[in-house]
């Protein structure tokens, strides 16, 4: 009895000792308006595909609105990815792990990043290793940058293209 006790508590000492070697999340959750600059890089094209914009983040939702080139806009949930179109939201079938992953991604949400990516450190960033289908089956890897704010996303995807978004937040657009 006496060594299932002592096994008991040396497990649950060296679970936050193993956890605090892993890379923890370091960014605060996003809230808010904030800007954003797009910049897409496509195979074939040697030209990057650019767009800016505002996101607006709210609890477990997200409106990202695309003011340039062309005005689009996007609601984001837990529950998938609607489009703006004929003065109405329409849900973009099988959106529903992309709407997930993006407010997570924004918002910082420990333990769904934790459970769908390997985190490491790499020069300043956090780099999200995809574990399991279907993100990596898009995705080489997700980086995340910034100071103890995200201010740059940049995805890898597995065809070569890559997207780098950096959001400007409101002491920046002043």
């Amino acid at each position: 009895m006496m060594r299932l006790g002592v096994s008991l508590l040396l497990s649950l000492l060296l679970i936050p000792a193993q956890a605090a070697d892993s890379p923890q999340l370091r960014f605060k959750p996003l809230q808010g308006q904030l800007a954003f600059k797009q910049t897409k890089q496509l195979q074939g094209l040697p030209v990057a595909l650019k767009s800016s914009g505002y996101i607006q983040l709210a609890a477990e939702q997200l409106l990202w609105h695309t003011t340039t080139p062309v005005d689009s806009k996007l609601q984001v949930s837990p529950a998938g990815v609607s489009q703006w179109q004929q003065q109405q939201y329409v849900a973009v079938s099988g959106s529903e792990f992309v709407g997930q992953l993006m407010l997570a991604i924004l918002q910082q949400q420990h333990q769904f990043i934790r459970s769908h990516f390997a985190l490491s450190d790499d020069d300043g960033c956090q780099l999200l290793q995809p574990l399991q289908a279907p993100l990596n089956t898009l995705f080489v890897q997700i980086r995340l940058c910034g100071d103890s704010t995200l201010q740059q996303i940049v995805l890898h995807e597995t065809n070569g293209n890559s997207t780098t978004i950096d959001l400007l937040h409101e002491a920046s657009l002043d």
